[in-house]
């Protein structure tokens, strides 16, 4: 029998942002903020099922298809660690098509910094399927970043 090794992977995202850790950790905490930024491309990605219980032992899932492919991505995650406006730790299993894709502990961190905030993003993942998708989960990271820093910006949070 071939067993598919194991690959893992880590990166850490860092920014900083114009508003008070507080402002910025509900990007992260706040049902409707979140559902504004964490989601697939526009017109690419249809949404099947959204929820999320914020609290420690609470359950976050997203779940949708590209529409051109028709890969079914499912987010499936557990609140480990909550401290409003400092730091927040979860860990999530990622399916692609129902297949179990990956299983990654995530960690970020809020620090004040003048009239600002300093934010680092941490991603510990083990790849189920043997291939390194590290550079790619870091890429699409990225741009939930950006889609995070566009939203606070539309809601005045951040100029």
């Amino acid at each position: 029998m071939t067993t598919t090794p194991f690959f893992h992977g880590t990166f850490t995202l860092k920014r900083k942002w114009a508003a008070s850790p507080e402002r910025i950790f509900e990007a992260w905490s706040d049902p409707a903020i979140k559902a504004q930024w964490f989601t697939g491309p526009p017109e690419q990605w249809t949404l099947g099922k959204r929820s999320m219980d914020f609290r420690v032992g609470g359950h976050e899932l997203l779940e949708g298809c590209f529409t051109q492919s028709g890969l079914v991505t499912r987010f499936d995650a557990r609140f480990h660690l909550i401290e409003p406006g400092q730091r927040l730790v979860y860990a999530y299993d990622l399916y692609h098509s129902g297949m179990f894709h990956s299983v990654t502990l995530s960690s970020l961190e809020l620090e004040a910094d003048g009239g600002g905030t300093r934010v680092s993003y941490t991603e510990q993942i083990v790849f189920l399927d043997g291939e390194d998708g590290t550079e790619a989960r870091r890429h699409g990271t990225g741009i939930q970043f950006d889609m995070i820093e566009h939203v606070l910006q539309s809601l005045g949070v951040i100029q």
